[in-house]
């Protein structure tokens, strides 16, 4: 993976991250996805009194429960009120990892009510259920693309930030983390990228000079659970990558791996919401070490006043699937946001190029 990034991986988790994981109860939302999975991987050999499982996949949970025996696999959808609250009532979760979200940033450009329902309602439910509980600690799952967001998607992970923002001052310490592209050998890019280069076929992508921040798994997983540790008051945290990776120099270097260097490479302009570059930080804020050699984090200004009712509006107009309502209000809630409405060409092609990533 080192040869793919151009980088050796970072060792994230320390003593101070294992120190907040042995010996409470764990929960983590969004348990089958690629993150969710290799955090809870990397939370059980940790000495967790209890690892709770929770997403709604029931046959992924099954398999991840076979390779987590003594975790406790819970069937639950976020944006389902009632059932937040039961899983934080009978779990009574003293960390909790929030990684469950729509994350594709295509499909939630296309349907903003189902990304806001998603990724901000459940992330509302989620916190709420956190600070009745009295969790100790709620660590979120978000992007880098909610750094002066350009998308639905960045939009709501930025709005999940300002959820912890507005839940400070009780019991439960917040963080967010963004991540960047999350990678693994069988994952689901790299899986896509060399069946097309294995069949022949040609690899889709927005732009010659489209490139992103990626992190495998295991980095993911090690920088959540350190943020754990770290959180104090809301702060965003983000890993220190580099600069971004070429998405054509990435695939230029997976197709000499397998041992195909002849990959054909087409290119089919960015789409709604897509940026050349993405970036960790916005301009606004100002990025400040930590106790991690490689983690940077930035202590946002306070949230808008009026939130929560804003945030009910918005709730209403995604259930009632008013998506011109939910774009306007995105914008009303979140000054920083600057939708990009670029169209694909026309003739494009009906899977999509790699970034949309």
């Amino acid at each position: 993976m080192a040869a793919l990034l151009g980088r050796a991986e970072v060792p994230v988790p320390g003593v101070r991250a294992r120190r907040h994981v042995r010996g409470r109860r764990v929960l983590v939302t969004g348990a089958c996805g690629t993150v969710g999975s290799a955090l809870c991987r990397g939370v059980a050999p940790l000495g967790p009194a209890a690892l709770c499982l929770v997403d709604k996949d029931a046959d992924g949970l099954s398999r991840l429960a076979v390779d987590l025996p003594g975790a406790r696999p819970v069937r639950a959808d976020v944006r389902d009120r009632a059932a937040v609250e039961r899983f934080f009532r009978d779990a009574r979760p003293e960390l909790v990892f929030h990684a469950a979200a729509r994350n594709e940033l295509p499909s939630v450009e296309h349907d903003p009510c189902r990304g806001v329902t998603d990724n901000v309602v459940g992330a509302r439910h989620v916190v709420d259920g956190a600070l009745r509980h009295e969790a100790a600690r709620l660590v979120l799952v978000s992007s880098d693309k909610a750094a002066d967001p350009t998308s639905v998607l960045g939009a709501t992970m930025r709005l999940g930030e300002l959820l912890l923002q507005a839940a400070t001052g009780g019991p439960t310490r917040f963080a967010a983390v963004r991540l960047g592209n999350v990678i693994d050998a069988g994952g689901p890019l790299l899986d896509a990228v060399a069946h097309r280069i294995s069949c022949g076929e040609v690899v889709d992508i927005a732009h010659p000079e489209v490139a992103r921040h990626f992190m495998t798994a295991a980095e993911a997983a090690g920088l959540l659970l350190e943020a754990a540790a770290l959180a104090e008051e809301a702060e965003t945290f983000a890993l220190d990558m580099g600069s971004p990776l070429p998405v054509v120099e990435l695939v230029h270097r997976y197709a000499a791996q397998l041992r195909r260097p002849e990959v054909t490479i087409r290119f089919s302009g960015l789409g709604p919401g897509e940026k050349l570059t993405e970036k960790t930080f916005a301009d606004c804020e100002r990025r400040v070490p930590t106790a991690h050699p490689r983690i940077w984090g930035t202590r946002p200004a306070p949230p808008p006043a009026g939130l929560p009712p804003l945030l009910d509006e918005l709730a209403e107009a995604a259930g009632h699937g008013d998506d011109a309502r939910v774009r306007l209000l995105l914008c009303r809630l979140l000054p920083e946001y600057r939708p990009v409405r670029r169209p694909r060409p026309s003739g494009g092609h009906a899977r999509p190029s790699l970034p949309a990533l």
